[in-house]
């Protein structure tokens, strides 16, 4: 295998830009209903880096029914998304949890790096 080049990364951007301009109003939708506001983060010159943070007091979903959410999101705009169901999620900093999501548009694919901040309970939940 080749090592990655400038131009890997310009070609891969510049598709990964584009991609993003068509999905990220679905994945905002759905990420809304699940209790969840997205940003994004980083270069898009070889991923799409989404950060999805809880923004409601109660009733957020789980990160696996988030997850699924906008993966049927990103489906229903370009067709195609794709998670490992047997994979677990990765620990993150400050307890963030990341998995990532394929995306085919096209001939093309871009991977989803979905980062989801935890829920923090209320002075009177904690233990």
């Amino acid at each position: 295998m080749r090592d990655r080049t400038d131009a890997d990364d310009i070609v891969q951007g510049a598709y990964n830009r584009a991609l993003l301009d068509l999905i990220l109003p679905a994945i905002r939708r759905a990420a809304l209903d699940a209790g969840y506001a997205i940003t994004v983060h980083g270069s898009l010159n070889r991923d799409i880096d989404l950060v999805a943070i809880p923004w409601i007091e109660h009733n957020v979903w789980t990160k696996e029914a988030l997850r699924d959410a906008i993966c049927g999101a990103v489906r229903g705009v370009v067709g195609r998304c794709h998670y490992h169901a047997n994979r677990e999620w990765t620990v993150k900093p400050h307890g963030r949890f990341a998995t990532t999501l394929l995306v085919w548009c096209g001939q093309n694919t871009a991977d989803l790096d979905l980062s989801v901040m935890p829920t923090i309970h209320g002075k009177d939940d904690e233990g």
